[in-house]
């Protein structure tokens, strides 16, 4: 395969996966009315570097850990909801539980921010924990970083 044939390849891979994120993400903009924000879209640039990222305490997770992880990658993990947040990232349980119609305490605390300050989240962008777990992942096989590495295996332990 030629360079560019890997190129093309990568760049169906990069479209396949945010596709993928848009599906899984489709329950969630349909059943809170969120409707004018954006999906973010994960590819050869880094998309949360010096970024503000609402991040929701996962139960039974390690989430300092997982907040380590975000800083490894340039953006700002908080877990709370700032006037300067950038980025909203979903537990992907809390997904799960939407698509057999249940609100979770993360989606009902987000429906609750948005309705008050609609506005806002026009130009928020949001994502799942999986997807940005992905992206991280094959990020550290093309840049390796051997702590980012250990602490992947940390947070799936968890």
């Amino acid at each position: 395969m030629s360079s560019q044939q890997l190129d093309l390849f990568d760049d169906y891979a990069v479209n396949m996966q945010n596709e993928q994120a848009a599906d899984s993400l489709a329950t969630f903009y349909k059943a809170t009315g969120i409707l004018r924000a954006t999906t973010l879209v994960f590819g050869a640039y880094n998309p949360i570097y010096e970024k503000e990222v609402f991040v929701s305490e996962t139960e039974g997770k390690n989430m300092g850990v997982f907040y380590q992880i975000v800083g490894n990658m340039g953006g700002y993990a908080n877990k709370e909801f700032l006037d300067d947040t950038d980025i909203i990232l979903l537990p992907d349980d809390s997904l799960r539980k939407l698509e057999q119609g249940v609100k979770d305490d993360v989606i009902l605390h987000i429906e609750n921010l948005y309705s008050k300050k609609p506005l806002k989240f026009q130009k928020l962008r949001f994502t799942c924990e999986s997807d940005f777990l992905g992206w991280v992942k094959r990020r550290m096989e093309t840049s390796p970083d051997e702590g980012t590495i250990r602490l992947l295996q940390i947070y799936e332990k968890s």
